[in-house]
């Protein structure tokens, strides 16, 4: 063979390996898994699971990208239709239940258009199978899940307005809801999804108030996501083990007083062992993106598998809200093996090598001592801190500071941006050996962050309400993403969400929504390398 001859022969067979392997190529979810098989291997196929063969699709042409108020460029925002998309995707999932439904959210229990989407499922899909079992769990802040006020609700009157709402629907339903705390003043659940048949999931940042997002003057702004295939699974076993602490721990008045309250209906039967498994048919998998999903119990939950090992504290003095109380977010190792999805989305940003992107409610905490004892999660900073110093562009969209729906819906933490840019300073400062005027020039060449703005130059609502983000996301290079209910902020509660790298489902998040925040929120930076803004 001459030279040429083989140098087009080797070049053809590189262009085939390198295209075989483009297609099939996973770098940051292999990234993500590996760390999460060091930290936390006993909790894989419940707390974490990696998927193939899902489709990140909407039902039938829809959005699978469900955000609200998706009215990007707009003043007014009240007949945004991005809820109501939300709400018609749950309705639509759970119409076509036959087996099994697993909701879960945070309490308050569903209301308004999102409980209308979740009754008008459940009547269709118990007209196709009345045998169908459906678990609602809802999580319990301290004191508001086994009574019913002016801001809460317990799961027995949910249940009764549930069954009201169903009518004769209600009827020997397989139906059982409860309220959960897993930790008095520490710990509830906060995973938000609606999962069915171990074919489909909803899972997301939404808590199901139309307060929050539909009809009123200031709508908070949010991201939810859809799918179908063994991703689903994934999220019923995730409420399994909630399910399984609800069962276990309604067994007597003291604990249903303090940590669970939870009513059955009347299809199950007196002697029926509480649903704490899912049960469904094995479906064949029909798409083909891999999906990671990933989660954390919080406090007084176990760990499937144990909680040794663990990673090294972080010793950062500054990230603790107080010196009085144990910092066990940032230096318990127990605690760390037990919520692997905090590892698991920082090992997605330092997976990064072309750009980060995070848009979130805060990356600040309330310190709120001895309840909540962590300011800031300090492994995430040094993380940041690090790609900023090797020149890798950080983007971030926060919820203005300020933002609320009212005295008892706060939507921000950190009372000023420059809270953010206070601690990478320092970080930057630590991390590159850097003096203080270069450790600031860093942040000025590679740092953009901005709070939300759904319309450019337009800084509140039309009556004077900051602008809210509830979002749970990350992205990284425009390859993959996270979407879930997992703050970025310390928060010891229990979440879900999934990870996903695939290349036309990047496309459309970036499309659809990474750039359109940006776009509008870049007017409100208080740090922008592109423009030269940068005020520290």
């Amino acid at each position: 063979m001459t030279r040429s001859l083989f140098a087009a022969a080797k070049a053809a067979l590189c262009l085939s390996v390198f295209s075989a392997g483009a297609i099939a190529s996973t770098p940051h979810l292999d990234y993500v898994e590996d760390q999460l098989r060091n930290l936390a291997p006993g909790s894989e196929g419940s707390v974490w699971e990696r998927t193939t063969g899902n489709d990140i699709a909407g039902y039938q042409g829809a959005d699978w990208l469900l955000q609200s108020p998706n009215c990007w460029g707009e003043i007014d925002c009240q007949q945004a239709p991005g809820a109501q998309q939300l709400a018609d995707a749950i309705y639509q999932d759970l119409a076509n239940a036959q087996e099994w439904i697993d909701i879960t959210t945070l309490v308050t229990y569903p209301d308004g258009i999102f409980q209308e989407a979740i009754v008008a499922g459940i009547k269709q899909a118990r007209r196709n199978n009345p045998d169908i079992t459906i678990r609602i769990l809802g999580g319990t802040p301290p004191g508001l899940g086994n009574f019913s006020s002016a801001i809460t609700e317990s799961a027995h009157n949910y249940m009764d307005r549930l069954t009201k709402d169903l009518g004769s629907a209600a009827n020997d339903a397989r139906l059982i809801v409860a309220g959960v705390e897993t930790s008095w003043l520490y710990s509830w659940n906060h995973s938000k999804m609606v999962t069915v048949d171990g074919r489909s999931a909803i899972v997301g940042g939404h808590n199901l108030w139309q307060a929050a997002y539909a009809g009123v003057e200031n709508p908070v702004s949010d991201v939810t996501m859809r799918l179908t295939g063994p991703a689903a699974s994934s999220a019923h076993k995730f409420a399994d083990l909630l399910w399984d602490f609800a069962c276990t721990w309604s067994n007597n008045w003291w604990n249903q007083t303090l940590y669970v309250d939870l009513i059955k209906g009347d299809g199950f039967s007196w002697w029926s062992s509480c649903p704490a498994t899912h049960s469904v048919s094995s479906k064949q998998a029909s798409g083909s993106a891999q999906v990671l999903a990933l989660g954390g119990l919080g406090f007084g939950m176990d760990a499937p598998g144990g909680d040794q090992g663990g990673l090294a504290p972080a010793h950062d003095r500054d990230a603790a809200c107080s010196n009085l109380f144990t910092d066990y977010y940032n230096n318990d190792t127990a605690y760390s093996v037990e919520n692997p999805e905090e590892a698991g989305l920082r090992a997605l940003i330092e997976s990064a090598s072309e750009k980060v992107f995070i848009s979130q409610q805060d990356l600040i905490a309330p310190c709120v001592a001895p309840i909540a004892n962590a300011y800031y999660d300090a492994r995430l900073f040094d993380i940041l801190a690090d790609k900023l110093i090797a020149q890798i562009p950080v983007q971030i969209v926060t919820s203005t500071p300020g933002a609320n729906q009212g005295t008892f819906a706060p939507y921000a933490n950190a009372k000023k941006m420059s809270e953010v840019t206070d601690i990478l300073i320092r970080k930057v400062k630590q991390r590159g050996s850097f003096s203080e005027s270069q450790a600031k020039d860093v942040i000025c060449n590679n740092l953009q962050l901005a709070p939300i703005r759904i319309a450019q130059g337009v800084d509140t609502w039309a009556g004077g309400q900051q602008i809210a983000n509830h979002a749970k996301v990350i992205s990284v290079d425009n390859a993959a993403f996270y979407i879930g209910s997992k703050n970025l902020y310390p928060a010891t509660l229990q979440d879900f969400g999934y990870i996903v790298e695939d290349a036309g489902a990047a496309q459309t998040f970036n499309a659809q929504y990474e750039s359109v925040i940006w776009y509008h929120s870049k007017s409100a930076a208080v740090v922008d390398f592109e423009t030269g803004i940068c005020n520290l």
